[in-house]
């Protein structure tokens, strides 16, 4: 089984990194704009506040535990595991922020499109690592 949890491993490390590296090169007008259409949605769905806060913890928890547990059964040592695990709290808690605060504003500030950008670099640093972790 663990040959096959490596080879998850590795495809899930690739689609993070490639993922977060997308992130990382979207302009703030382009991220402006996902968030404008983003709280147009929300609004034509009457979703409240709370209901979004929820579903984006939902997701973002879901994945960043997937993930960890995949790298867990890939015979990692546990500290990396820990570690990892600790980046995506922290991802999931800025997702929070970054939500709550283009909710109250309506719009998206500079700071946290500057303080997601590095979270994503940080992301795609973290997913190329395992890959290359695995790898070797």
């Amino acid at each position: 089984m663990s040959d096959y949890m490596v080879k998850i491993a590795l495809v899930a490390s690739i689609i993070l990194m490639g993922y977060n590296i997308s992130e990382f090169c979207a302009s703030f007008k382009i991220v402006s704009e996902k968030a404008g259409e983003f709280l147009r949605l929300a609004k034509d769905n009457a979703a409240s506040d709370a209901d979004l806060r929820r579903s984006n913890a939902l997701l973002s928890g879901v994945l960043s535990l997937g993930y960890s547990v995949i790298i867990y059964f890939s015979d990692i040592v546990i500290w990396l595991v820990a570690l990892v695990v600790v980046k995506l709290l922290i991802t999931v808690s800025i997702s929070d922020k970054v939500l709550v605060q283009v909710l109250n504003d309506r719009a998206l500030s500079q700071k946290s499109y500057l303080v997601s950008k590095y979270d994503a670099f940080l992301n795609a640093v973290l997913g190329l690592s395992f890959a290359l972790i695995l790898v070797l």
